[in-house]
């Protein structure tokens, strides 16, 4: 048997049941549903910081250019509200979508579930100081204590539901009114855990538990800006994809959190006139490592409607291009196909790693600036990209480089496949 059956054997019958099985945990399913359910509040705050932070500068000559700094200064203070409810309190909202993701999947009151942990990531999350209320960790800085409130509070809830330490109520009481009171013992089990956690943390190190998680957490933040964790990710993702598992869909879901910690610093530190501290972030892996979908397939599938001649590529190509653009690359993934298929392989791979590093390295090198905004992730590559860095036409320009590069990568090999097809055909 080839070395590459082998592999490919391993990578379906042990790998791939592996991936799926993850995929479908209780706790990632939550995490994924949660943050999909967050995703319009997050693109309308994203979009409140289009309007509030122009393209131009503040001594513009251009009347386009005016009008709109104008615009965004009479606004200012009614849209920063705006922006301040929706992306700056993504913290405080997937308290609750995680954990009522998380109590559906267990079969328990997932809205009276979400609101216990709404109520428990309040008290840990916004301590007072003289009877003022510090909303500083309710976004993206509190979002890893979002998540673990999240768990614990169902985990927690599940554990008394399973071995029935609730109040059993007469059968004549209506269910809305016996569901309340079930949901009475979590409440009161959860706050008198959590809550004295927080006013003893605060006690004896005279700061708020959020503060301690974020000096704790820190190494990993970094960490997930890193060059190696970046190209890491960035490879074993594309080898779970050529072997038909969505990587990304895997990965993703626990990478998530930290892209979204690293935007919310970038903007917090663009609000500071200081300078932007990551890198990566959700836009730099959608707009630069990935566009048109895993693998660069809107590169693919441009050479496929341009050079191809066989009927199978050259129409594979047509009805994928446009899906791609939006970064849906399922039509060419598993159409042409691109999963397990040895011809595609090398550039399936190779072209997301040389995305990344150029991308990295430009980015650092203050050739083009990181991202403050979030743009949705179906925005055509070149657009996101100017768009989520505040208006940066190098970015716009990287983008559409990047695309171009991509495509010479994928050109001999496309015209092989094709080769192989017009024999088929």
């Amino acid at each position: 048997m080839k070395i590459s059956q082998k592999i490919n054997d391993i990578m379906i019958n042990k790998i791939q049941p592996l991936a799926l099985k993850f995929e479908k945990q209780p706790h990632i399913c939550a995490i994924k549903n949660g943050f999909i359910v967050l995703l319009p509040l997050l693109i309308v705050g994203s979009f409140m910081m289009i309007l509030l932070i122009p393209p131009f500068d503040q001594n513009t000559t251009n009347s386009f250019g005016k009008a709109w700094l104008q615009l965004a200064k009479d606004l200012g203070p009614s849209l920063w509200r705006v922006f301040q409810m929706t992306f700056n309190s993504i913290g405080l909202f997937a308290s609750a979508s995680i954990a009522y993701y998380l109590a559906k999947e267990y079969k328990l009151l997932p809205l009276h579930t979400a609101l216990l942990s709404l109520v428990s990531f309040l008290l840990v999350c916004m301590p007072y100081n003289e009877n003022l209320a510090d909303i500083t960790y309710l976004g993206g800085k509190g979002l890893f204590l979002a998540i673990f409130i999240a768990f614990y509070t169902v985990e927690l809830t599940r554990f008394i539901t399973k071995n029935n330490l609730c109040i059993r109520l007469p059968k004549e009481v209506p269910d809305t009114v016996a569901e309340s009171f079930n949901i009475l013992i979590p409440i009161i089990c959860v706050l008198i855990t959590l809550y004295p956690l927080t006013l003893i943390t605060e006690s004896l190190y005279d700061t708020s538990v959020p503060v301690l998680v974020e000096k704790f957490l820190k190494p990993l933040v970094q960490a997930s800006d890193s060059i190696y964790t970046l190209l890491f990710l960035t490879f074993i993702i594309h080898i779970l994809w050529f072997f038909g598992v969505n990587g990304a869909l895997i990965f993703m879901q626990l990478w998530t959190p930290f892209l979204l910690v690293n935007l919310n610093s970038n903007l917090l530190a663009f609000q500071s006139g200081e300078p932007l501290p990551f890198i990566v972030t959700n836009g730099f892996w959608d707009f630069y490592v990935t566009h048109g979908g895993s693998g660069g397939l809107v590169s693919l599938a441009l050479c496929l409607v341009l050079f191809a001649r066989s009927k199978l590529c050259k129409t594979i190509g047509r009805v994928g291009l446009v899906p791609t653009f939006f970064s849906i690359g399922e039509p060419i993934m598993y159409g042409l196909p691109v999963i397990l298929n040895p011809i595609f392989a090398f550039p399936m791979i190779i072209n997301p790693l040389l995305n990344a590093t150029i991308a990295y390295f430009a980015t650092q090198y203050n050739i083009i600036p990181s991202m403050i905004i979030l743009a949705p992730w179906t925005t055509p590559a070149p657009i996101g990209a100017f768009i989520a860095t505040g208006g940066s036409i190098g970015a716009a320009i990287l983008s559409i480089m990047l695309i171009i590069l991509n495509c010479f990568i994928y050109y001999p090999f496309v015209k092989l496949y094709d080769k192989i097809c017009l024999q088929k055909q």
